[in-house]
């Protein structure tokens, strides 16, 4: 890894300005993303919270190294193949594992994992652990367990500390899924309203470091660095940039989940890598920016043809996300 200085940098007012417009666009985008996944659960199981964590403990669990819509719809299939059993018996669903083949090619894995392992022989990988992690609960009550914490933090430690999950939850992961639990904006609320938004901590993925950076909003980059620069040396190493980000974000705003998933979804939609359609080069026409129509977010946050950033961004556009 190598540190770099981010370029121009912004002044406490951009930031401020910036970091609420990511909030604010969390705030729209984030319920309506995990009320989509919930919805799409099969009815025995969207009134259920127990049963919600823990098809939500595999989502995290699948969506590691793998693109997130691909790890939801497997997740969803694992349990129509196996109902109830995926939670009460998984000792049983452990020996049927060969169920799942047809599933595998739904599951989308990065290039990078596929070059040294099957793309089957990852979901089984995943979803034993998550199994062994069922039997090891033993029918306990795992909402209730996390929710009887007393903060995310120590929600985060219970996770962490178990060899099964330490092995297969990365930080970003583990944090994603107690933000999908325990946020009080979110629907399940495990805590039942114990746990507040500033308790949270932020995953922090390439895109949300792509947006920090290039803004200007933290002060270094730090970045991969290859013999020569290579191809890939300036991608973000998000995992190292997060506490950077998450002292910036606390400075301006309370709610870092918030911040955290819109500058995602800026990132993922208005910020592309590539610099293709980059929506802050748009006019105020809706019809002159060229993503638009295909927009996921921008029916939802009101957009007016153009990044809602590009005021204050100093386009450091050299950092990338992947």
């Amino acid at each position: 890894m190598a540190s770099s200085h981010v370029g121009l940098g912004t002044n406490a007012a951009e930031t401020k300005s910036m970091i609420a417009l990511l909030e604010h666009v969390g705030r729209i985008t984030q319920p309506n993303s995990l009320k989509a996944l919930i919805n799409s659960l099969p009815e025995e199981i969207n009134d259920d919270i127990e049963k919600i964590t823990r098809l939500l403990l595999l989502v995290a669990i699948l969506d590691q190294q793998a693109k997130s819509p691909s790890a939801r719809l497997t997740a969803i299939n694992i349990y129509k193949v196996f109902g109830d059993e995926l939670f009460n018996k998984p000792q049983n669903v452990l020996l049927r594992m060969d169920k799942l083949v047809p599933l595998g090619e739904e599951y989308k894995i990065s290039p990078a994992i596929g070059r040294v392992l099957p793309r089957f022989g990852w979901m089984v990988l995943r979803v034993g652990a998550f199994l062994i992690y069922e039997m090891v609960l033993n029918h306990k009550k795992f909402s209730v367990s996390l929710g009887q914490l007393a903060s995310p933090r120590e929600a985060s430690h219970l996770l962490e500390s178990n060899p099964v999950l330490g092995a297969v939850l990365r930080d970003k992961a583990r944090r994603l899924f107690i933000s999908w639990v325990g946020h009080p904006a979110l629907g399940l609320d495990v805590s039942q309203g114990k746990w507040k938004t500033s308790d949270f901590e932020m995953p922090v993925d390439g895109h949300v470091g792509k947006i920090f950076s290039r803004t200007g909003m933290v002060p270094q980059v730090i970045h991969e660095a290859k013999e020569g620069r290579g191809t890939r040396w300036n991608i973000i190493s998000a995992s190292e940039m997060r506490p950077m980000i998450q002292e910036v974000v606390n400075n301006y705003s309370n709610d870092c989940v918030m911040v955290d998933y819109g500058a995602f979804q800026i990132g993922f939609n208005c910020c592309p890598d590539n610099l293709t359609d980059i929506s802050c080069d748009s006019c105020k026409k809706f019809e002159s920016c060229q993503i638009f129509e295909s927009c996921q977010i921008a029916s939802l946050i009101d957009c007016k043809g153009h990044c809602i950033l590009k005021e204050n961004c100093k386009r450091n556009l050299t950092w990338r996300a992947y």
